[in-house]
């Protein structure tokens, strides 16, 4: 195994947890966005398209940052940081 593995396991567990506490209430909302939008109540179909375009952010941006920090532990910042 090598040295910054154990590093990883953490940023990779928090990403997962975070789009798995995120995507099911994401497609709750697509699911209720179907129904009303079918029914013709179209008053709350901007706060729950707002609602999911700001869950996708959240999914992306967690992403994005799992991504930043897996290449900053490859990239040795950690171990160059100790040094100091």
């Amino acid at each position: 195994m090598q040295k910054n593995t154990k590093k990883k396991i953490a940023p990779v567990v928090i990403a997962v947890l975070v789009v798995a506490y995120v995507a099911p209430l994401l497609s709750m909302v697509a699911y209720a966005a179907g129904l009303l939008g079918a029914e013709g109540d179209w008053g709350v179909l901007p706060f729950l398209l707002l609602y999911a375009a700001v869950g996708g952010a959240v999914i992306v941006g967690v992403l994005a940052a799992m991504t930043q920090r897996l290449r900053e532990i490859d990239g040795g910042e950690e171990d160059e940081a100790s040094k100091y």
